[in-house]
């Protein structure tokens, strides 16, 4: 019974990290299947072939966004390896890399205007041809349409899945720690 109180903290932790990959993973696969659901759409690049270690440049004004966006970006072949780097008028960073051939970034539009500066960088050892959309991020900006159903609150189930699987995980360790030092108190008497 002394085995079993001791491992409940770990047991608790393990579940959060579970939710925490679950939440993680429904989030990014939301977002593979958002390009059929965008309200509108702008293409940013078309049929552009980068050879290895080469890159392209642009910029996204902001009168371009709406206030919740996504580019997307999807690559041929789709086991090429590319690198999204960009940098936001406020002077933050992001950086991404593809996943079989999919990639996508959501960027919020920043009030104080000034140019958002991407680049896309062939990181593998083979040619790509790069097609990138962007648009009004349907789930964030909440202009889903309902007849999409379930698909619709994906992203807030997700990040709650996140923040609650975060929170067991914690609170996981924390018993953990405090069954450690009762039991610790128990041995020593």
């Amino acid at each position: 019974m002394t085995k079993l109180f001791l491992a409940r903290g770990p047991i608790i932790a393990s579940i959060g990290l579970i939710v925490v990959v679950i939440g993680a993973n429904l989030f990014d696969l939301s977002y593979q299947s958002v390009e059929s659901i965008l309200k509108t759409k702008s293409t940013l690049i078309t049929n552009k072939e980068i050879l290895p270690n080469q890159f392209v440049n642009f910029t996204i004004h902001p009168e371009q966004l709406s206030e919740h966006n996504v580019i997307i970006v999807h690559t041929t072949p789709s086991s090429g390896f590319v690198k999204l780097e960009g940098m936001e008028p406020n002077g933050m960073m992001f950086e991404k890399e593809s996943k079989d051939g999919f990639l996508y970034h959501i960027i919020q539009r920043n009030n104080q205007g000034g140019l958002y500066a991407i680049k896309i960088s062939d990181t593998g050892s083979q040619p790509v041809t790069l097609n990138v959309i962007m648009g009004e991020d349907p789930f964030l900006s909440k202009n889903c349409n309902a007849s999409y159903g379930i698909q619709c609150n994906v992203v807030q189930v997700s990040m709650g899945m996140v923040a609650i699987g975060i929170i067991a995980f914690i609170v996981g360790i924390l018993i953990g720690i405090s069954d450690f030092k009762k039991e610790k108190k128990l041995q020593k008497k």
